[in-house]
């Protein structure tokens, strides 16, 4: 739980200032670690010192600073320093500051050590936590931090909640305390923070690779206002393969097989379109932004039901429904939106969209060949009402049988 400043009077003695400086908390979980660094204040009173650990693995030589501005960008005047042994870093900063603006860690390519490797990083990458939460920042705090930017509406621990759950971390671990320290703890646990730990790393691996692609595209370098887009889409890039991360994890849980963090990370950036992420998606993001809105997709329009079924036998009377878990823009339905196929071509019929239950609707003008194989095609130019597209054409084909009662015969 965030703790708040409380302004000192002047006729607190000495004595209990530097006692409530000491004990203050400052930004770490209630069951912080002894290696969680709390806030301390200097003794005229005027001034407040915020320090914490920096990691992935512990981050030597990163730059640090207040992000007043909250441009994710390093400004003359915010308060700076670089990271030391252990990640450990220092910030003079104004009294209350703490709370109101966000700590940012600029990861350099060949300058930060990384002492999980004891080499400098290859990439450089941004970490962040939320205001209140200096006192441990890693690539986990981060996506935290970024979901909350994205769902204002979301509160710190829902947005704590989508982070460990579509990672596969642990319940057992805080998020905002330091993964790495697992002294004092539980020996059952110890797996837990290990893990956690290679969680982090995969993150942190992308993050870099995304940020260096994305760069890339844009020419080599990114302008100050275009930090936050470039944060949010690599956020969106992990925390869509995400899936893949936390399948890891379970296994390595139930079936012993060792999750090795490289091998992981590269395996999920192999699943990353890193082409697209370019000038034209930055707009996009910029738009979406714009919109104020209190949640956030960038998602495309989803299945989750579909008849006939992939594979499946269906009677030749087949109506052909699809249903989203979203609305669809319904000016851009046209006739080929859904297609139906035989081995005669392309079926004629009437398409309908029901917004209340989110089912698109294909209902052929005749009865369909038995014993025959159809396709039925989505485009993937439908989209959600927010202009999210299905990107590419989805497909599935399902096989014909004959079902209709032939009529009595007569009587003679």
């Amino acid at each position: 739980m965030k703790t708040s400043y409380k302004f000192l009077k002047l006729s607190v003695c000495f004595f209990l200032l530097i006692l409530a400086a000491c004990s203050g908390g400052g930004g770490g979980d209630s069951d912080s670690t002894s290696r969680t660094a709390d806030t301390e204040l200097s003794s005229s009173g005027t001034e407040t010192t915020l320090t914490g650990v920096v990691a992935d693995g512990y981050l030597k030589s990163a730059r640090v600073f207040l992000d007043r501005n909250e441009n994710r960008a390093y400004d003359n005047g915010e308060p700076t320093a670089l990271s030391g042994p252990g990640g450990y870093y220092s910030l003079t900063v104004n009294p209350g500051e703490g709370e109101l603006y966000p700590v940012v860690v600029e990861v350099i390519a060949g300058e930060t050590v990384d002492e999980d490797t004891g080499a400098p990083v290859t990439q450089g990458y941004l970490l962040e936590s939320p205001p209140g939460r200096w006192a441990f920042i890693s690539p986990l705090t981060t996506l935290v931090k970024i979901e909350q930017d994205k769902n204002p509406s979301l509160s710190e621990q829902q947005s704590v909640l989508n982070v460990r759950s579509q990672l596969g971390v642990s319940d057992d671990v805080p998020l905002f305390s330091d993964y790495l320290d697992t002294g004092g703890i539980a020996e059952s646990l110890v797996e837990e923070y290990s893990r956690t730990h290679k969680a982090a790393q995969v993150v942190a691996g992308l993050m870099g690779m995304l940020q260096n692609e994305i760069l890339i595209n844009l020419g080599g370098q990114a302008a100050v206002n275009e930090q936050a887009l470039i944060a949010y889409m690599i956020s969106d890039q992990i925390m869509g393969q995400a899936h893949m991360i936390e399948q890891a994890f379970n296994a390595e849980r139930n079936l012993g097989v060792t999750v090795d963090p490289i091998i992981l990370a590269s395996a999920v950036s192999a699943e990353i379109d890193t082409a697209s992420l370019d000038a034209e998606l930055l707009v996009v993001y910029q738009q979406r932004i714009d919109l104020g809105l209190d949640y956030w997709d960038m998602q495309p329009p989803c299945l989750v039901n579909q008849y006939p079924l992939p594979g499946d036998n269906a009677p030749v009377t087949t109506v052909v429904s699809v249903a989203f878990d979203e609305a669809l823009d319904e000016t851009l339905l046209n006739g080929g939106s859904l297609t139906l196929s035989g081995s005669e071509g392309n079926i004629s019929g009437q398409l309908s969209f029901d917004a209340e239950q989110k089912k698109l609707t294909f209902v052929p003008d005749q009865v369909l060949l038995p014993f025959s194989d159809y396709r039925v095609t989505l485009s993937g130019q439908l989209a959600d009402s927010l202009g999210n597209p299905l990107g590419e054409d989805v497909s599935w084909n399902f096989v014909t049988i004959f079902d209709q009662t032939p009529p009595p015969l007569p009587e003679f």
